[in-house]
């Protein structure tokens, strides 16, 4: 099967070229999936695309998009539309770029996919996943219930991790929604395809995964993403309540 990991960057010029070759080292020892990276770059200052274009000339396995609009949701929506156009992937996988999500995990998220799941998600809350014990009480709570919340606005509490950054998907399950119609430019993205994706009939399954704070560079969460993550989630509140 062929499979396409999107990485949105901005500003991972300390992380990017690092991240790729770990990935690819795990590449090499998975069976059965061909796999390629597409970076979906928005424009960063700190030249991670130039770094990217570099690597490409001795793999040409990488792929660069140079995406114009900001926001993580943007870039995953963009980056999914080129690659189904592109790269003929019947996998799309999501993926931080920053180390947040092992590499070595790709070696277990993949293989649900050829047992007949749709939509494979590396979960922090389940048993064997993780947050990071040195987070504060508050960012822990915020975290942890801020998942709750949004699984039970969504109807989705069967997925123990819903907004999750570390997935694989079907591409005949997102060939089946418009993505032009997802409303969102942030991290709420992650709540949007998930609910869409299990509307139009998703198999899911979780795979535990420790999530690793990151070491070089910025967090790129705002409270501006917050905000329409809130918002978003009484939308789809509403929307399951009175139109599903």
């Amino acid at each position: 099967m062929n499979v396409t990991i999107v990485l949105p960057t901005y500003n991972e010029a300390e992380n990017i070229e690092d991240f790729l070759n770990a990935v690819y080292k795990v590449i090499a020892e998975i069976k059965d999936f061909n796999i390629n990276t597409l970076i979906v770059d928005d424009k960063s200052p700190d030249g991670t695309a130039e770094i990217v274009k570099r690597l490409q000339q001795t793999n040409n396995n990488i792929y660069l998009l140079e995406n114009d609009t900001r926001g993580l949701g943007n870039a995953y929506k963009a980056g999914f539309k080129y690659a189904i156009k592109n790269l003929n992937p019947d996998i799309l996988v999501e993926m931080d770029s920053d180390f947040s999500h092992s590499p070595e995990k790709l070696k277990e998220l993949l293989p649900p996919i050829n047992e007949g799941y749709d939509f494979v998600i590396g979960s922090r809350y389940i048993k064997g996943g993780s947050i990071p014990e040195n987070w504060a009480l508050i960012r822990k709570m915020n975290s942890k219930y801020g998942n709750i919340f949004a699984r039970f606005i969504a109807g989705l509490m069967q997925v123990k991790d819903c907004t999750s950054g570390f997935r694989a998907i079907r591409t005949d399950i997102l060939n089946k929604i418009d993505l032009n119609n997802l409303d969102v430019n942030g991290y709420a993205f992650q709540m949007n395809i998930l609910y869409e994706c299990v509307h139009h009939g998703a198999k899911t399954y979780e795979i535990p995964i420790d999530f690793i704070d990151r070491v070089k560079g910025q967090s790129k969460l705002s409270i501006k993403d917050v905000k329409e993550f809130m918002i978003n989630s009484f939308k789809l509140l509403f929307r399951r309540l009175f139109k599903n």
